[in-house]
């Protein structure tokens, strides 16, 4: 698995290195072949805590950051998450003030996001003064 070292503006830091996925279009797409209403049912359907099943968002709030929707890092303990982007997530309450410490996104802070109702760490909230803001949430966080 190809492993690229992160960049926050121009310095390279070594902690956070950046997995490409296997298996998956380069664009962080899904195989072709899916059925067309199958696919329209499931971006209406919305995107459920892993942990207490309440609502954070859905398929159709998906977007590409950096020319993907799924992205995979390690944080600086070693730790890997594979996450995906979201343009909003009304069930996901943002925690913490912004930091640019150790960001995934060049240009972007981050503060934690959590599901709304239970408080499970479901991801990141990343904002920038030049891009607009998205979350970053925890694959296997969601449903």
């Amino acid at each position: 698995m190809p492993i690229t070292r992160a960049r926050t503006g121009t310095e390279t830091l070594p902690l956070l290195l950046r997995i490409d996925l296997p298996g998956r279009d380069g664009r962080g797409g899904r195989p072709e072949g899916e059925p067309g209403g199958e696919r329209a049912a499931q971006e209406e359907a919305p995107l459920i805590c892993a942990h207490c099943s309440a609502p954070v968002t859905s398929r159709d709030q998906a977007i590409e950051i950096g020319g993907r929707h799924e992205h995979a890092f390690f944080n600086p303990a070693g730790i890997a998450y594979e996450i995906r982007c979201f343009r909003r997530a009304p069930g996901c309450l943002v925690h913490g003030d912004p930091t640019s410490d150790f960001t995934w996104f060049a240009g972007f802070r981050w503060q934690f996001g959590l599901c709304s109702t239970c408080l499970t760490h479901l991801g990141w909230f990343f904002s920038s003064p030049e891009q607009p803001s998205f979350y970053g949430l925890i694959s296997n966080r969601l449903l």
